[in-house]
């Protein structure tokens, strides 16, 4: 039970971090974590091909696959984002708010204002 009680409060801490920083609207929270899964999923697809493991095709299939699940469980792109960003900072960033968030703070920001970001000129679903 403690431990649990340690998770909910480093996600609480987080989340009010996110909140700060624009991730997550006032309110808002992190349903899950999962996109963490769906990028990692893509990057040993990705991986995999290059070390010769797989086809293109299977690769490709992977890397699909991951995104149609992304977009069955996430409504957005921000919103995906934001719970990448905390996947990734649960695994790594040990709640010092270092290069492990800032650089995925940074590269949120981008894809959220370059006109040219594929999160603006893309459609999510």
């Amino acid at each position: 039970m403690a431990g649990v009680q340690r998770l909910i409060g480093r996600i609480a801490r987080y989340e009010a971090r996110f909140r700060a920083d624009g991730l997550l609207a006032e309110g808002k929270f992190v349903r899950t974590v999962e996109a963490w899964d769906y990028g990692r999923a893509s990057g040993m697809a990705r991986w995999g091909l290059a070390a010769r493991f797989c086809s293109l095709d299977e690769a490709e299939r992977a890397v699909l696959r991951a995104g149609r699940s992304a977009q069955a469980n996430y409504r957005s792109w921000e919103e995906f984002s934001a719970a990448y960003i905390l996947g990734r900072c649960l695994h790594f960033d040990d709640e010092e708010f270092g290069e492990w968030y800032e650089d995925m703070l940074t590269a949120h920001r981008i894809l959220t204002t370059d006109p040219e970001s594929p999160w603006l000129t893309l459609p999510w679903k």
